[in-house]
């Protein structure tokens, strides 16, 4: 049982992981910079990477903040509603259509999740009443991948994407009616950071396969993110 709920679990997350590098589009990088052109002003003489890494000191100076979207389209759309706060976490994301509950502190992730996820995971009707509204430990195997979902993560991924470079060009725009800075990566996705200091980043926007759009808000609003007691370590229930 233990893998099948890992894998339900790290399936539901990987695009919202892999969002915060802005990759996926089918754009090519020659369309994404004609396109950007054509629609922005060029920025100041500051490079695209030099802009992302603003971004992510300007959030790591915050120390915490909100992060709201939705990521994939039709049936593989997920919502995503959390609070970052240094290398703690704490919210929700979709997976499947089912809400679950998710916190990271102190370097250990847990997931909370309904009777419609746990079922959809391959648990017996039986277990389940034993895991609603129980903590889980995310198994080890998969815990990488939940720390990209901190502050301290999504920081890194800004300075250094994992899906393609970033292009030099920087180019502004108008965002909820204010001047931002975009940053557009090879493959298309982009970057809007706050023009003024602190530039936070306030937006990241994907196309293609892992379509979504990712809005920060919430910087430097801390929450109380405490360690679940009694959270049940799947290992312990066998296969």
């Amino acid at each position: 049982m233990r893998q099948r709920v890992a894998t339900q679990l790290t399936a539901g997350l990987a695009a919202a992981v892999l969002l915060t590098g802005c990759g996926g589009s089918d754009e090519s990088s020659e369309d994404a910079a004609a396109s950007s052109a054509a629609s922005s002003s060029s920025a100041s003489e500051e490079t695209g990477a030099e802009v992302a890494a603003d971004a992510a000191d300007a959030l790591e100076e915050a120390g915490a903040a909100h992060v709201t979207g939705t990521i994939g389209t039709g049936a593989e759309e997920q919502a995503i509603d959390l609070y970052l706060q240094g290398e703690d976490a704490t919210g929700s994301i979709t997976v499947a259509g089912q809400e679950v509950q998710l916190l990271t502190v102190g370097g250990v992730s847990y997931f909370q999740g309904p009777a419609d996820f746990w079922l959809s995971s391959g648990v017996p009707q039986e277990a389940v009443d034993q895991l609603v509204g129980v903590w889980v430990v995310v198994p080890a195997t998969e815990a990488a991948a939940f720390q990209q979902l901190t502050l301290t993560g999504l920081a890194q991924e800004l300075r250094s994407p994992t899906d393609g470079a970033v292009e030099d060009e920087v180019t502004t725009e108008e965002l909820d009616g204010e001047e931002v800075l975009v940053v557009t990566q090879a493959d298309g996705s982009s970057l809007y950071v706050a023009a003024d200091d602190p530039r936070y980043p306030l937006q990241i926007v994907n196309s293609g396969d892992d379509a979504g759009t990712l809005t920060f808000d919430g910087f430097g609003e801390e929450q109380e993110i405490t360690a679940p007691a009694d959270a049940l370590d799947l290992s312990e229930l066998g296969a």
